[in-house]
């Protein structure tokens, strides 16, 4: 049966079976850092069996991840790759070899190298064996704190794994008439900077796996902005995945270009995925203005994603405001109080945690991603697409980063960055929180808020909107709104950081909370 058309229940049950025999057969035997940990806390994983039973496995978070990612990649006790002192695994097991081999002469007809390249059964069958525990393709994480942190993956992941959860992005054709929906033929646009992240990666993999087309432009420091609207104008790209305040900037550069007579009408641009940044309602609904100014498809759609390295892959909604729909197959999904990690309710707020099911490579269990789901999670069908899935729903946020404290008042940076971007008549913006004095760590905070206005918008109006916007949604008051005069200038420093991600927040205090 399939497994997405499963009763809500059922699916949940048949989740946490799937993960508890993956708990015994891969991580324990073979899973070097999780092993040692539940040994050193005398967990028998051969002894868990209900959900509540989860809060026995300890939670880990980025820190104990980046200290030796080495330690969470799956891998057989080997004397050619000893570990450190203290961690061990168990040897592959003799029912594994057979395996190897059956599969070596299985695939000794279709494997080209046999041309070129004379091998006995017993290489061919160690071959097999690298191909399930041998990590050949890495993703880091941007490394905000300065240590990027990897995610390995193995052939079997990329051959086994990614098609089917790929797979799960090809939303099926719904019966709502005003929906759009994705045909084979359909081409994406790629405007993620190259870099080995996931977020660049996931559309290349896709393709490989599933047959679908896709443009990787690696950002605008490869192909400039002006010339990526010119292919995608050329080109008749359907759809495309994108930062959000890279997006909006490409969008206005691409009107500015049509005024000008440059590029016609993009009919053919029926949806774009977004990730890498919060989206708000506001924004998606000020996306979409663009697009249509821009004559896109009549039934163009503005789709979230969520992904990060650690999960090795990202999730999208089937269909605007549907919950951003993730796998239960080869995941397990929590939400976590932020505070007392113990379980929330379904449709309260928490912390994301995850586990992976069957994956090889890399291997999390009980992952702490630091992401406050606001909006909860609900394990239903959906009442869009009509498929089982476990579904999160936004405003999505950091735990802890995402949060600071302003003239002693605890703010979240969400809410003041749309304080700002959806006051009427904001073009552009940047907020910096600085000390008052650069050398008294006592001094008292500034919050300061550069904008650039549209055009022929009264600043004077526009300065006391958003004073009491801000005022209004984080209970701090502006002590400066300063107007710039120079977008282009402006743009850079908003970009500045990595040239395709807004830096909307600048913290410049020495000492802050």
């Amino acid at each position: 049966m399939n497994y997405y058309d499963l009763d809500p229940r059922e699916q949940k049950q048949r989740a946490l079976a799937r993960f508890f025999k993956y708990l015994r057969d891969y991580i324990q035997p073979y899973h070097p850092y999780l092993r040692k940990l539940y040994r050193d806390r005398g967990i028998d994983v051969g002894k868990l069996r209900t959900e509540d039973d989860l809060r026995r496995l300890p939670i880990i978070d980025k820190n104990h991840l980046r200290q030796e990612p080495q330690l969470f990649i799956l891998r057989p006790n080997s004397p050619d790759a000893p570990l450190p002192a203290g961690y061990e695994t168990e040897p592959v097991s003799t029912g594994m070899k057979l395996k190897y081999l059956a599969q070596a002469i299985a695939a000794w007809r279709s494997d080209a190298s046999h041309l070129v390249r004379r091998e006995g059964l017993k290489d061919l069958a160690r071959r097999q064996g690298f191909r399930e525990w041998l990590p050949i393709h890495f993703h880091v994480s941007t490394g905000s704190t300065g240590t990027p942190t990897p995610a390995a993956y193995t052939h079997y992941d990329l051959t086994k794994i990614l098609p089917q959860i790929a797979g799960l992005m090809v939303r099926p054709k719904q019966l709502d008439p005003n929906d759009v929906y994705f045909d084979w033929s359909e081409r994406t646009f790629n405007i993620f900077p190259g870099a080995p992240h996931l977020a660049f990666f996931a559309p290349v993999l896709a393709k490989v796996g599933l047959g679908t087309s896709s443009f990787e432009t690696f950002g605008g420091a490869v192909i400039p902005t002006d010339r990526q609207i010119a292919i995608f104008a050329q080109g008749g790209f359907s759809s495309m995945t994108a930062v959000p305040s890279y997006l909006v900037h490409w969008m206005r550069k691409a009107l500015e270009l049509q005024r000008q007579g440059a590029i016609g009408r993009l009919e053919s641009f029926k949806r774009v995925v977004v990730g890498a940044e919060p989206l708000s309602e506001s924004l998606r609904e000020y996306i979409r203005s663009l697009a249509h100014e821009l004559g896109v498809h009549p039934k163009f759609r503005v789709l979230q994603t969520l992904g990060m390295t650690e999960m090795k892959w990202a999730f999208l909604e089937c269909d605007e405001g549907s919950g951003l729909h993730v796998s239960p197959k080869y995941y397990y999904w929590e939400l976590l109080h932020p505070e007392t990690r113990e379980p929330v309710a379904e449709g309260e707020p928490g912390v994301l945690t995850f586990s992976h099911i069957g994956w090889r490579g890399t291997a999390l269990v009980r992952y702490w991603t630091g992401d406050l789901i606001k909006g909860g999670m609900r394990w239903t069908r959906c009442e869009k697409c009509g498929y089982t899935f476990p579904r999160i729903y936004p405003p999505i946020c950091r735990a802890e980063k995402d949060f600071t404290k302003i003239k002693g008042t605890r703010v979240d940076l969400s809410n003041l960055i749309e304080s700002v971007r959806d006051t009427p008549g904001v073009r552009h913006f940047q907020v910096s929180i600085e000390s008052e004095s650069a050398v008294d760590q006592y001094s008292r905070d500034v919050l300061a808020i550069h904008v650039v206005a549209e055009p022929g918008v009264v600043t004077v109006d526009l300065e006391a909107q958003i004073r009491h916007r801000v005022k209004y949604y984080t209970e701090v008051s502006p002590d400066h709104v300063r107007f710039e005069q120079n977008e282009p200038e402006f743009e850079k420093r908003l970009f500045a950081r990595n040239g395709i991600k807004a830096e909307y927040v600048l913290e410049r205090r020495s000492e802050h909370v």
